[in-house]
């Protein structure tokens, strides 16, 4: 249900792709709380993320959010509509002050269709994504809300340098809630539960993994019982 990580898109360019783009580029920047992209509007730059943490939301209609990814620094965003040409497909919303860089449609489009390794870059990473989404379509349709909450828990743990098993900062309660499709309070009762076996370990913006294999067994237990009930088929 996981994905690996991927290099940044600057990365993978050779000095003189990221030289062309890098001299198209112009520097944004964004206060906590900014919205920087609107769900429906129609410009086309595709940004790069060199400070703060940012997020893609949805908004129901009632007002109520649904979280679809955050971004860190060198992740890259916006890249849909410049490849499609239609409107924006989220918004992006500031967590913290962020500084990006903005590149525009067409000097996008052309470092990929150019340079083999930006290519393999950009098809790499939309396969990511369709396979982040139908896992996270299984996982609203299928399980439980405590199994969703370990399917997304396990999904931090991949961020974590390798020999640490710390997020900070991690997203709130309230953030975890919108990406896994229930209320802060379900949310903050399983942690309370994770934490009393000795699982994980919360407090303020620090989240603490200290048994993962013991999370990976919770939720490898979840997936072999029946799920239809849960599920309402």
């Amino acid at each position: 249900m996981l994905g690996g990580g991927q290099r940044a898109f600057l990365d993978v360019l050779d000095s003189a792709d990221r030289g062309v783009l890098l001299a198209r580029t112009r520097t944004i920047k964004a206060r906590k709380g900014q919205m920087v992209l609107s769900t429906g509007e129609s410009s086309r730059e595709v940004f790069i993320v060199q400070e703060g943490r940012l997020q893609a939301l949805l908004y129901a209609a009632n007002g109520r959010e649904i979280s679809l990814r955050d971004l860190s620094v060198g992740q890259l965003f916006g890249e849909l509509a410049a490849i499609d040409g239609e409107a924006r497909s989220a918004s992006i919303v500031a967590v913290t002050d962020a500084r990006l860089l903005a590149i525009p449609d067409d000097v996008f489009r052309s470092v990929v269709a150019t340079s083999p390794k930006a290519a393999d870059w950009m098809l790499r990473r939309l396969t990511a994504q369709v396979r982040s989404l139908t896992n996270r379509v299984f996982e609203m349709g299928a399980l439980h809300v405590q199994a969703r909450l370990h399917c997304e828990l396990l999904r931090l743990a991949r961020t974590c340098s390798a020999g640490d098993a710390l997020v900070d900062p991690a997203p709130t309660h309230a953030e975890l809630a919108s990406r896994i499709g229930t209320h802060r309070e379900a949310v903050t009762r399983e942690l309370s539960a994770l934490a009393r076996q000795k699982i994980v370990r919360s407090s303020r913006r620090r989240l603490e993994f200290l048994d993962i294999e013991r999370l990976e067994d919770e939720l490898r237990a979840t997936l072999r019982a029946p799920v239809a009930e849960e599920a309402g088929w």
